[in-house]
């Protein structure tokens, strides 16, 4: 038996001998003749056999061909395929683009797709689109961008987060967000902060390290990321460095700021609200100059006007102002390419003692060890600082709120030129003295770093690991001075202060193999991740420090209180991906996730994923070859299931929770265990069309169904049980829609002029509620869940307008009857706040240096609910305040048609009530979203100073906005509510960009 195996090796050993001596082996890098970039998926091929290869993300290649081969064939989609003879052992070839520009190349999961290879809907926003733009993250201008994305803000505060939402919502209670993936490491996001709402973990990145942004909006782009793109994913790819000299980039950008308001929305002039007070004591049936009713606050003389008036607004605002300085440097040689940058970003918010600060530092670097390996590294680190006032809510020390009640003639300051803090109408509290003496501040270090290993032992075969860290160190403090409270007592001077940290680390680790067979093109890539998140924070109340020494150690031990909070959950994951494609006419891709997550219980914490995604490339086929005016047009299919798994930690158990009882401490439950909690699925239909023609237009149009099912619900329970919900897997909900972009190069010589549109509609409907027909949500009972309807839902009493006869609130009853009586009125489902149509539009034009880009976006058909308006058009019901401008259209007179019902002294009708049709709004609006004018010196003059370029640029954000909404800004979150929200901003900048 020995002497065989020893006669089989030796034959083996002989027969690899052989091959070696009739083999050589060809290696070399395949670029685009337009930027001279490498392209990722060339097939290599011998001539005339079977053997073959594709380049690998860098554009390289490494064949072993047979001593005789003569030719070597390098084909690509869109480009025009090359025969090169070999004539040693490096072969380069360069090919030309066909129909379409490789600068369209996305990067998609795990890889980088082609217009013409890809199998799901994927859009994509470049460098050049987001650069110049004045924003502190990067989410803020997807706006109006991507056809089927949504981007709505809830607050125009400096470093506020935005809401994404891609293909509407897909969750009641489970997270609705997409996943952020930044160099292909999945990553935080939202509001990391303790005390403000300035902290957006994604202001981490400096936009213009951004190389593009690439949105996977179905399930056959998505999917691979199994448990966490039930939202859609958000690709981040930073920019890496290329061989050469180096070439550096210095920016620095000035601007301004002033508050949004071009409805002209604002308070009522003195002389208007003095008339306005003294027509609801008249129809109170009083006299508003009788001196014997000042006791009762109806008293109202014209001597008021001649006080000093205080436009309060004014005096919580200012011009607020933007800066921003970043150098950035890359370069490298064939083995080693590098980009690093460093960027100081400061914003000045257009309301005292707000502000937003940011330094961040990035090094990008990219080594090739020798033709087998490859080890790469994204670092990015970055401090923040923001300073915040009572924003977000109706706060007497809310500006934004305060300032459109406080009467004008109530003063600014004292008698001792110290800030005024006897204003009864706001309950004794001056923003701007809050703003001056109190601390509301967080501020956090932060930590990306990824570091990838990258393998090819042979050819088509690559091993790839991928490990990163993030971290998050916060710091918070809030206090309350006694400089800002008119009698304080000694508990009023207050500190409450807080630590925080957040971590998460992920491993990704993959093998792919790609191949050619004949006119087959094969690839697998198979894959394990794992993620482990935790956050901790300590958080400490303590009343009564010493105003001249404010920290913890001042306080008075026994009144202090303490919290500490600790969290973690942890995620597996296996992964594969198939692709083919035939000719490069058909392509097909499936692919499979297995995600288990500690946030499950043992028996259900697995979850199944996967999708199948086909396309055909109808251009390449013999029956089109007569279509000249069509040059590429591709039909898509996709079918996929995702999963979410955004919800506490700890839903799953029956977890207990600290209590104080009788001045002792212990534990008591806080909510009910479930142990049969499992996945929310969504299952996602799409078919699209791609289309160039002309050489001057880009289409594509999708088509899309998905239906979340065993939604991650918060069930309603009795409240004899001691607990108000229990979250399960129950209810289903349907999102259905179109969506449609189209890009145009209409000019294209020495004036270039490039337009682009994109529209979208989005259909939710609720299916199931396991047995009920609706759902309250939190809200307060103006937003419901109803089964048949959208998934947000205004149930609101029906406001019919004013009596003519009257002057009273009319309010529609249940059998349709006017009345004036409220208690009588009906609730009905009245609209919901989600749009109907949504997108944008965006041009841009350039000659010989100059250059404008304007981009826009809208909505239309959705609902805003405006209920500060409550206090605003109080109709008296907020009696001893100042009124909104639109409040001015109010009843007088018998026969008057009028806006607004008769103001009455401390109105107790309900004219003005909450959850009333009469504060909701159409939110159409069209948005100039940023306008950037241009120039970029000609090479005749940046050659003698020798520079690379040079470009100086001004640039306006939320320019203008057209809208019928009663408020500075129609936007107001995807629910369509907010109560005292930071209003939204203009802000115009001026720049100046060289390279050299």
């Amino acid at each position: 038996m020995k002497k065989i195996a020893l006669m089989l090796f030796c034959i083996a050993m002989f027969g690899v001998l052989v091959v070696e001596a009739q083999v050589k082996s060809i290696s070399g890098t395949v670029t685009s003749s337009e930027d001279g970039t490498g392209i990722p998926g060339v097939s290599v091929s011998v001539k005339g056999t079977t053997i073959g290869t594709v380049t690998n993300i860098e554009g390289e290649y490494q064949i072993d061909v047979p001593e005789d081969a003569e030719i070597l064939i390098f084909s690509f989609v869109g480009m025009k395929t090359q025969e090169l003879p070999i004539t040693g052992t490096k072969l380069n070839a360069v090919l030309d683009p066909e129909t379409i520009d490789i600068g369209e190349v996305m990067v998609v999961a795990y890889g980088t797709v082609s217009p013409e290879a890809k199998t799901g809907a994927v859009t994509q926003v470049r460098a050049d689109q987001i650069a110049d733009v004045p924003v502190s993250s990067f989410d803020k201008v997807l706006s109006g961008k991507l056809a089927g994305v949504t981007v709505t803000a809830t607050s125009g505060q400096p470093g506020a987060a935005s809401q994404i939402r891609i293909r509407g919502t897909s969750s009641i209670n489970a997270g609705n967000e997409p996943l952020y993936v930044i160099d292909g490491v999945p990553v935080m996001s939202g509001d990391q902060s303790y005390f403000t709402n300035t902290s957006n973990a994604l202001s981490m990145l400096n936009p213009n390290d951004i190389e593009s942004v690439t949105v996977l909006k179905d399930a056959a782009a998505a999917s691979v990321y199994g448990s966490r793109a039930a939202n859609g994913v958000v690709l981040v790819t930073t920019k890496s460095g290329a061989a050469g000299v180096t070439k550096f980039a210095v920016r620095a950008k000035y601007g301004v700021s002033q508050l949004a308001n071009d409805n002209n929305y604002g308070t009522m002039t003195p002389e208007q609200l003095l008339e306005y007070h003294r027509t609801g004591v008249r129809n109170a049936g009083a006299n508003p100059d009788d001196p014997a009713n000042a006791n009762s606050g109806m008293y109202y003389p014209y001597e008021l006007l001649s006080r000093p008036q205080t436009n309060w607004m004014d005096a919580f605002t200012r011009l607020g102002n933007t800066q921003e300085y970043e150098i950035s440097a890359n370069g490298g040689t064939e083995k080693t390419k590098y980009f690093t940058s460093a960027s100081y970003h400061s914003t000045e918010g257009v309301f005292h003692g707000v502000s937003f600060d940011k330094m961040q530092f990035r090094v990008n670097v990219d080594h090739v060890i020798n033709d087998q390996l490859k080890i790469g590294t994204r670092i990015n680190t970055a401090y923040t600082e923001s300073n915040d006032v009572a924003m977000q809510s109706l706060y007497y020390a809310n500006p934004a709120f305060a300032g459109m009640l406080i009467l004008p003639w109530t003063p600014l300051h004292d008698e001792n030129g110290m800030y005024n803090l006897n204003i009864p109408e706001n309950a004794y509290t001056n923003p701007r003295a809050t703003a001056e003496y109190d601390d509301q501040w967080e501020k956090q270090y932060r930590l990306l770093g990824n570091m990838y290993l990258e393998w090819e032992p042979t050819t088509g075969l690559i091993l790839k690991t991928s490990n990163s860290a993030e971290l998050t160190f916060g710091e918070g403090r809030r206090y309350w001075s006694d400089d800002a409270q008119f009698e304080p007592s000694a508990d009023d001077v207050a500190l409450q202060t807080s630590n925080s940290n957040y971590r998460q680390l992920t491993t990704s680790n993959t093998a792919s193999y790609s191949t050619v067979y004949n006119n087959h093109n094969i690839k697998f890539l198979a894959g394990q991740e794992a993620t482990m998140y935790d956050y901790y924070s300590y958080y400490v109340w303590a009343p009564g420090v010493d105003p001249d020494m404010p920290y913890l150690n001042t306080s008075i031990s026994d009144t202090d209180d303490a919290d500490y909070d600790n969290s973690a959950w942890t995620l597996l994951s296996f992964f594969g991906i198939f692709d083919y494609n035939y000719l490069g006419k058909y392509y097909f891709q499936a692919s499979y996730r297995a995600d288990g997550s500690s946030r499950f219980g043992t028996d259900t914490k697995w979850g199944d994923f996967y999708s199948v995604g086909a396309s055909w490339n109808i251009h390449e086929e013999g029956f089109m070859a007569n279509l000249n005016w069509i040059d590429f047009l591709k039909l898509r299919a996709s079918y996929g299931v995702s999963g979410n798994n955004d919800i506490g930690n700890y839903d799953q158990f029956g977890v207990y929770g600290a209590r104080q009882y009788n001045g002792n401490s212990g534990l008591a439950p806080d909510n009910l265990s479930n142990p049969e909690l499992s996945w929310e699925t969504n299952t996602a239909y799409n078919i699209g069309l791609d289309i160039n023609f002309l050489k001057k237009f880009n289409a594509n149009i999708d088509v899309y169904k998905r239906i979340t099912s065993d939604m991650l619900l918060d069930k309603p329970l009795s409240r004899t049980t001691g607990f108000t919900s229990i979250t399960t897997n129950i209810g289903e909900l349907s999102n259905k829609g179109i969506e449609f972009q189209l890009e145009s190069k209409i000019l294209s010589g020495e004036v270039k002029w490039n337009v682009s549109m994109n529209i979208a509609r989005n259909i939710s409907e609720v299916l199931d509620l396991a047995g009920n027909d609706q759902i309250e949500s939190d809200y307060s009972s103006r937003l419901f869940y109803v089964v048949g309807e959208q998934l947000f839902t205004y149930y609101l009493y029906d406001y019919e307008g004013v009596d003519p006869t009257s002057g009273n609130a009319l309010w529609r009853t249940e059998d349709g009857q006017l009345t004036s009586d409220y208690n009588k009125a009906r609730r009905y489902f009245a609209g919901s706040p989600e749009p109907d149509w949504y997108g944008g539009l965006s041009s841009n034009v350039s000659w010989k240096g100059l250059a404008l880009n304007v981009a826009m976006e809208y909505k239309i058909g959705n609902e805003v609910l405006i209920e500060e308006n409550r206090y605003l058009n109080s109709d008296g019901y907020n009696w001893n305040s100042n009124q909104a401008n639109t409040a001015l259209d109010y009843w007088t007179t018998p026969g008057q048609v009028a806006s607004n019902p008769k103001p009455i002294y401390n109105n107790s009708t309900n004219s003005s009530g909450f959850r009333s049709t009469r504060w909701m709004q159409r939110g159409d609006y069209l948005r100039i979203k940023d306008i950037t004018l241009s120039y970029s010196l000609p090479s005749r003059i940046t050659d003698k100073l020798n520079l690379g370029a040079v470009k100086v640029y001004g640039s306006g954000y939320n320019v203008f906005t057209f809208h019928d909404v009663d408020f500075w800004d129609p936007e107001r979150g995807v629910d369509g509510m907010g109560f005292g929200i930071y209003p939204m901003t203009k802000t115009y900048v001026m720049g100046l960009d060289i390279m050299f």
